[in-house]
């Protein structure tokens, strides 16, 4: 990623430090805020990603290096902060580091589990599960 966002572990540190879930929705629409906004014409049928109760975006891409970019974007400003946790955790990370990553975790580790609604627990799964289905097909080109 080229612009400028968080590390990993600052997410988790400033997720630490919020004193209650309020805050932590808010620094989620605040990381969601940070991630170049993907133009209109890649809001298309084949980089929406079904099944999610809001509308959800995502394009990878390789570059020159190998190295995987990701790119997205949604009309939930939740589900955008969340997107853009799933590209920085993934950030940096090869084919197989990415197919093989338990991302769920971090989740958990941050009690996403206990506070987001059903739906919006089940749009991270499906979101991660068609990254993943979506990188496979780029790299079988």
């Amino acid at each position: 990623m080229s612009y400028n966002l968080p590390s990993k572990n600052e997410i988790e540190n400033n997720f630490l430090n919020c004193s209650n879930w309020e805050e932590k929705y808010l620094y989620l629409i605040e990381l969601g805020n940070k991630i170049p906004i993907l133009s209109k014409k890649k809001h298309s049928l084949e980089n929406m990603i079904p099944g999610c109760q809001s509308r959800v975006w995502v394009l990878l891409e390789i570059d020159s290096n190998n190295n995987i970019k990701f790119k997205g974007d949604s009309d939930s400003s939740i589900i955008r902060g969340l997107l853009t946790m799933i590209f920085i955790f993934y950030n940096k990370k090869n084919y197989d580091e990415i197919i093989n990553f338990n991302i769920q975790t971090y989740f958990k580790n941050l009690s996403f589990d206990k506070y987001l609604t059903t739906s919006r627990s089940e749009s991270i799964n499906i979101i991660i599960k068609n990254i993943k289905n979506k990188l496979k097909k780029l790299i079988c080109k």
